[in-house]
């Protein structure tokens, strides 16, 4: 996965826009339908198309782009995720897909921003994961 290296706030309304320069490469006009899907603690957006089969993880619901290019998350996704207003979420590109994460720059554990490796999406830095490994 690619990161864009952009950040983006979710406003009050659970909406989040998505760059201009995302929307002109990957093709995504204003009221482009895109379907919602969650892995893992990641949302991920992917233009809806209406004779593709189920894809694992997706929550049946489907959105438009609104003429600024936002679109809005549906509360239960924000619920799930802990997304509130003024969360940033950190825009990745998977191919086709704009992947969309809770930018998380310190650890999960003890706080500390130096030495983070990721692991299964979350920050975690070596002292804290040295002692994750000590435990049995």
């Amino acid at each position: 996965m690619k990161s864009t290296g952009i950040l983006r706030p979710v406003d009050n309304l659970d909406r989040i826009v998505i760059p201009k320069e995302l929307c002109k490469t990957l093709e995504i006009e204003p009221k482009t339908p895109m379907e919602i899907f969650v892995e893992e603690s990641r949302i991920v957006l992917k233009k809806h198309e209406f004779n593709e089969g189920t894809v694992k993880g997706s929550t049946g619901i489907v959105r438009r782009v609104d003429g600024l290019d936002r679109i809005v998350i549906p509360k239960e996704i924000c619920k799930a995720l802990a997304i509130r207003p003024k969360s940033l979420l950190e825009i990745f590109v998977e191919g086709e897909l704009i992947v969309l994460g809770k930018y998380e720059y310190a650890c999960v554990f003890c706080g500390t921003e130096e030495n983070l490796v990721e692991f299964k999406a979350k920050q975690v830095c070596k002292s804290c994961l040295k002692d994750l490994a000590a435990i049995e």
